[in-house]
């Protein structure tokens, strides 16, 4: 059975990939896959591109792809809402669509039709691993709700907004779309996401300054939850 990472950047894989034996490239639909191992594990790798779209149908390429697909990860950099700093992780707990917008026709905000709730919660089992994992390399991280949606966040005003409407801890752009697929595939699911910059007005420019400094987090994290060692 798979663990299937997913992540959009290669700035966001490139150490998974790294650590990553008898590696073979092949595709899911469009998407590039790196298949292989990591320890004992068996490893899906896939860099989806930016946006919900990207990731819905990478995801939804991988799984169908690989029904032996037994666990996602999506891995990758958000900004920060809140009081958390550059370079910790969030740990999603759940997912919300933030620009998912419904309620003229008696939804919620952020409600995806079909879905009872609005979040997408994260299995259980797997945030209990990764926690443990996080605890066990020493880094920084909190749990929390990341929301997802096709904006780049660079403005405090807006995200204090997905603060105050959803409780969101990071904000980001494929995480939540991603555990809908996972959702519709009944295939568990979780996000880590390093934080690279506040949502703020320099939030393009912090995004970049600390890109690889903030993937690196998670990917410290997934290679201690893989090999249950320092790598």
């Amino acid at each position: 059975m798979y663990t299937f990472i997913l992540g959009a950047l290669d700035e966001e894989i490139d150490g998974i990939r790294a650590a990553m034996q008898d590696v073979k490239e092949q595709k899911a639909g469009a998407f590039p896959v790196w298949r292989g191992r990591m320890g004992n594990h068996e490893l899906l790798l896939c860099r989806c591109g930016v946006g919900k779209a990207n990731a819905a149908a990478a995801t939804a390429a991988v799984l169908t792809a690989f029904p032996q697909a037994a666990r996602v990860i999506n891995t990758g950099v958000a900004g920060g809402v809140g009081n958390v700093r550059r370079g910790d992780v969030v740990l999603g707990v759940k997912t919300v669509q933030h620009d998912m917008d419904c309620t003229p026709d008696g939804l919620q905000k952020g409600q995806v039709p079909d879905f009872d709730d609005v979040f997408f919660k994260a299995d259980e089992q797997l945030v209990r691993d990764l926690e443990n994992a996080l605890q066990q390399e020493k880094i920084a991280y909190c749990k929390g709700i990341i929301a997802s949606g096709d904006r780049f966040i660079a403005s405090k005003e807006e995200a204090a907004r997905l603060a105050r409407e959803f409780g969101a801890t990071a904000c980001e752009m494929e995480s939540a779309a991603a555990a809908q697929v996972c959702a519709l595939f009944g295939v568990p699911f979780a996000a880590l996401r390093a934080i690279s910059d506040d949502g703020g007005d320099n939030a393009v420019t912090s995004f970049y300054e600390f890109l690889h400094t903030a993937a690196a987090n998670n990917a410290r994290a997934v290679c201690r939850l893989l090999l249950g060692a320092p790598r």
